[in-house]
C-alpha cells in the first residue's frame, strides 16, 4: 500500500458501486456534511449543498462509501467521504493536492494514508 498521496495516484484500482449508486442510502444527511465541513475546512461556513459534487459510492471490503468533490472557499480541490463499517460511521475531508481520483482517495481514506 502507498505510504503517501504522491505514490497513491500511480495506483489504478476499481471498487464496485452501491445500490443504488446516489446519496439516498448514505447515514449522513446533507446538513451534517455541511456542518462537518463548515468546521474542518477554512472558511468551510461559505460551503452549501450546491457546491457539493457527488461522485460515486464504492464498497471496500466490509465498509460502504459516499463521496463528493468540491471546491474550497480557497478554490483548492477537495473530497469529501463517508463511510459506514464495522468501526461505525466517519466523515471525512482532504484536499486534492495530488489529482487523486475518486477511487484513489477512497484507498487512501481506507488506508489511513492521509
Amino acid at each position: 500500500m502507498p505510504d503517501d498521496n504522491a505514490q497513491l495516484a500511480s495506483v489504478q484500482v476499481e471498487f464496485p458501486r452501491l445500490e443504488p449508486d446516489s446519496v439516498d442510502g448514505c447515514p449522513v444527511s446533507s446538513d451534517e456534511l455541511l456542518r462537518y465541513l463548515a468546521d474542518e475546512v477554512p472558511d468551510g461556513e461559505s460551503i452549501v449543498a450546491d457546491d457539493l459534487i457527488f461522485l460515486r459510492t464504492a464498497q471496500v471490503d466490509q465498509t460502504r462509501y459516499w463521496i463528493w468533490s468540491f471546491n474550497e472557499p480557497d478554490g483548492d480541490r477537495a473530497y469529501a467521504t463517508v463511510s459506514a463499517g464495522p468501526a461505525g460511521t466517519t466523515i471525512g475531508y482532504e484536499a486534492d493536492y495530488y489529482a487523486l481520483s475518486p477511487e484513489q482517495f477512497i484507498v487512501g481514506d481506507y488506508h489511513s494514508v492521509f
